[in-house]
């Protein structure tokens, strides 16, 4: 089981295209270089975005330091990490071949141990350890969440993509019960908000109805910014450009906050699986009109 002096985080969303590996980036960068934390970051998407954001695209040796290779070969990851060019962060990349992790290891008996063998004694090392993981429930993110305290959900502040999120809520709680009792909800991060109303109206709401499911909508939400495009055509996190000043200072704050919700000593509850349901605009009446239907009834959000 994963020790308390390393906090392990999955971020996870089953719909692509929501910030995931933009929050993971951003974050790790903050930890590291302003904060002074040891940060692992671990590439679980075949895609390889958060690879390539951290600057190791070129830095890596494509046979053996992978986390493809490390989950085959049982090796540690002291084996497969490579330094980033960001002060304290450190990266296992990922490249297309963990597109066979399903088919190498989804009915293998050690499946949800992949990440327990390969993080073994990880908090002599590091402080942090943010997974990033393909949008898509498979056996990657269930090892990810079977070695980690924490998962948190990266969204946009819109109904689609709130989609798929009480499959995902449902499939961690699972985990927490039949592999790992340390796994707890570290909340939802909306990123890409705009000051207008339809936004603002959404946040408001979702914050109650996460509220009322005791789960945490973390604060601040990410102001939507260039920065970030930019941050992706330059393969960096849009917090080390000098131009990112919102988003910049937006991620610094989500950061702290995230450091005192999973080093603190609050006690974490249980998300009310019943009481999230799944949230449905109504495109025939107002704009800006949301409601949750928990499959018996629909409760009227504005």
């Amino acid at each position: 089981m994963p020790q308390a002096s390393a906090q392990i985080i999955t971020f996870a969303n089953i719909k692509g295209g929501v910030g995931k590996t933009t929050a993971v980036t951003n974050i790790a960068y903050l930890l590291g270089v302003e904060l002074g934390k040891r940060v692992l970051v671990i590439d679980a998407d075949d895609q390889g975005n958060s690879t390539k954001a951290l600057g190791v695209r070129d830095r890596f040796d494509r046979k053996e330091e992978t986390l493809w290779h490390a989950l085959r070969e049982r090796v540690s990851y002291e084996q497969v990490m490579v330094e980033s060019p960001y002060k304290n962060v450190w990266v296992i990349p990922s490249t297309k071949e963990l597109k066979g992790a399903q088919t190498e290891f989804g009915r293998s008996a050690r499946s949800f141990k992949l990440f327990r063998h390969l993080l073994k004694g990880v908090e002599k090392n590091f402080d942090f350890i943010l997974i990033d993981t393909k949008p898509q429930i498979n056996v990657l993110l269930q090892a990810a969440l079977a070695a980690s305290h924490w998962y948190l959900i990266p969204s946009f502040p819109e109904p689609d993509s709130y989609d798929g999120f009480i499959d995902l809520v449902a499939e961690c709680e699972e985990i927490h019960d039949e592999e790992n009792e340390e796994l707890k909800c570290l909340g939802v991060l909306l990123s890409c908000v705009k000051k207008i109303p339809a936004h603002d109206s959404y946040i408001r709401f979702i914050g109650k109805h996460l509220k009322q499911a005791k789960v945490l909508l973390l604060k601040p939400a990410i102001r939507v910014s260039n920065a970030v495009a930019t941050g992706s055509l330059q393969s960096c996190p849009a917090a080390s450009l000098p131009s990112a000043h919102s988003v910049k200072e937006d991620y610094r704050k989500l950061t702290k906050a995230i450091i005192k919700a999973a080093t603190g000593t609050k006690k974490t509850p249980r998300p009310d699986l019943k009481m999230l349901g799944v949230i449905r605009e109504k495109h025939e009446e107002a704009q800006g009109e949301w409601q949750i239907a928990d499959g018996i009834q629909e409760i009227k959000l504005l």
